[in-house]
């Protein structure tokens, strides 16, 4: 037996069937041809807008309900009655004491330059906007909708 009979042997590939030994090739061939995925580049991030930061005092009243909460004090809320602003975003809690399960969603919303905000969840939406010392805005929740407006602190 010559030197490359006896290794083929000794690692037992003259006895691999061609089945398994074809798709290992053809993974090692695949392997070989993968070149570069090119340049990683970071992704800049944003930096937050600021110039809103600050404590809003602020009412909220619903502006509309869904038709199996009309008649019901469901949509009934004390809101809350500080929106405190930082790095440019804030949570907005709307409690619901008279709804069964007793309901506190959180909206959460992000500043643009301009002043506007938003948000999504599975609560509902919040949008709005600042201007100057003023803020206003809106909430469509599951089966509420909400206004809110207040001035800085």
């Amino acid at each position: 037996m010559n030197v490359r009979s006896s290794r083929a042997t000794g690692y037992r590939i003259v006895d691999m069937p061609q089945a398994r030994l074809c798709p290992m090739v053809l993974l090692l061939i695949v392997a070989g041809c993968a070149g570069s995925m090119g340049t990683i580049r970071p992704e800049t991030a944003t930096p937050p807008v600021t110039a809103f930061d600050g404590s809003y005092r602020n009412t909220i009243s619903v502006s509309s309900s869904a038709t199996v909460a009309q008649g019901t004090s469901w949509c009934d809320t004390p809101g809350q009655p500080v929106i405190a602003v930082a790095n440019g975003q804030f949570s907005y809690a709307v409690p619901h004491p008279n709804m069964p399960g007793n309901t506190t969603p959180n909206f959460q919303a992000v500043f643009a330059q301009d002043g506007s905000f938003a948000g999504n969840s599975n609560s509902g939406t919040i949008s709005g906007q600042v201007r100057g010392a003023h803020i206003e805005g809106h909430i469509d929740g599951a089966g509420c909708r909400y206004s809110f407006a207040g001035d800085r602190m």
